[in-house]
């Protein structure tokens, strides 16, 4: 059964599991992990498929967030997955690139098998190391 990714699928296709911020360090944390998991989390509440408009305009501010955050995100990342995130955002950096390039219009990128496959190759970007950080220290939640 062929199944099409749909601009709805987009965080599935990014970011393969759906994630919720539950809480993050909460408070006046001066641990290091407090901002990474700000940030972070902020990335996987924008990367959400139901959070918000999906209008091209809509889906370009998205990522001008998402990048944004990510770039904090790198800054501020534990040691252990700092190359680990750095590639999440290489790889994010080169999907907005794409989505750029067809007007952050997603059925235009979906419609093509390069874009269906640069979806799932940044999904899988997303490493096990960064995601068991997000659910261990900085308390986000699958869902």
């Amino acid at each position: 059964m062929h199944c099409r990714i749909t601009p709805t699928r987009l965080g599935a296709a990014l970011l393969t599991l759906t994630l919720t911020l539950v809480a993050c360090g909460g408070g006046e944390s001066t641990t290091p992990a407090t901002p990474f998991c700000a940030a972070i989390g902020e990335v996987a509440a924008r990367m959400e498929p139901n959070s918000g408009s999906m209008t091209p305009q809509a889906v370009e501010a998205r990522f001008d967030e998402v990048v944004t955050l990510l770039d904090e995100a790198e800054q501020t990342a534990p040691s252990v997955i700092t190359d680990d995130v750095a590639t999440y955002a290489a790889a994010i950096d080169d999907y907005a690139t794409a989505l750029a390039a067809v007007g952050f219009d997603l059925d235009a990128l979906f419609s093509t098998p390069q874009g269906a496959q640069l979806a799932e190759d940044t999904s899988h970007a997303l490493t096990p190391d960064v995601i068991n950080h997000m659910t261990g220290p900085c308390g986000i939640t699958l869902r």
